[in-house]
């Protein structure tokens, strides 16, 4: 990573941060230049669109981060669907009643900010949901889904996860992440077409 990919970064990281904690509406450019450390001028530097633009990019920079730490640290876990969104679920709730916070929950705070920022952070917003329900639509037809199936449970998945993530934060207690993981044989059918290997 050059200096100038690494700066761009740090502002991403300290401006997803800040949305998380005191919202897009209640973070000023003033505060996300000091927490990196850097003048105003290359804030616009790299975001000459201003917060508009930074809030667009930092949806797209936490989905990016949330897809490949799945990839590297769940989905690897197996090829079976159950064992990998029950490793999910677990990992999910370790990290909550460790950190009290999920970072990928920056993504949601700002899609429902979204609406009333502006067209571009909304599409960018809606962009991203769709891609993180094809994350577990595309983990589950390389589990043995038909494409069928792995729509139907794809959204189901990603409802009761994404929920569970929101009620975890609001009651600051991961049980229902625990409580999903301990039921998630009850949700998630087998898969339809699965093919053996010799």
């Amino acid at each position: 990573m050059d200096r100038s990919t690494d700066k761009k970064t740090r502002i991403l990281q300290a401006a997803a941060e800040l949305f998380s904690h005191n919202g897009y509406s209640g973070t000023g450019i003033a505060e996300i230049v000091a927490a990196c450390s850097i003048p105003k001028g290359s804030f616009y530097y790299y975001f000459p669109g201003g917060k508009e633009q930074l809030a667009a990019e930092v949806i797209r920079f936490a989905y990016d981060q949330m897809a490949a730490g799945i990839h590297a640290h769940i989905f690897s876990v197996s090829d079976d669907a159950l064992t990998v969104f029950r490793a999910m679920l677990e990992r999910l709730a370790s990290l909550f009643s460790r950190e009290h916070r999920f970072e990928s929950l920056v993504i949601t705070f700002m899609g429902l900010e979204s609406v009333y920022i502006s067209e571009e952070v909304a599409c960018q917003a809606r962009q991203v949901y769709q891609e993180w329900q094809q994350l577990y639509r595309d983990k589950l037809m390389a589990c043995g889904y038909s494409p069928a199936l792995a729509e139907r449970c794809s959204l189901v998945l990603f409802t009761l996860v994404h929920g569970a993530l929101i009620s975890c934060w609001i009651k600051q207690d991961a049980g229902d992440l625990l409580r999903m993981r301990d039921q998630l044989s009850d949700l998630l059918p087998p898969p339809d077409c699965r093919t053996e290997h010799p």
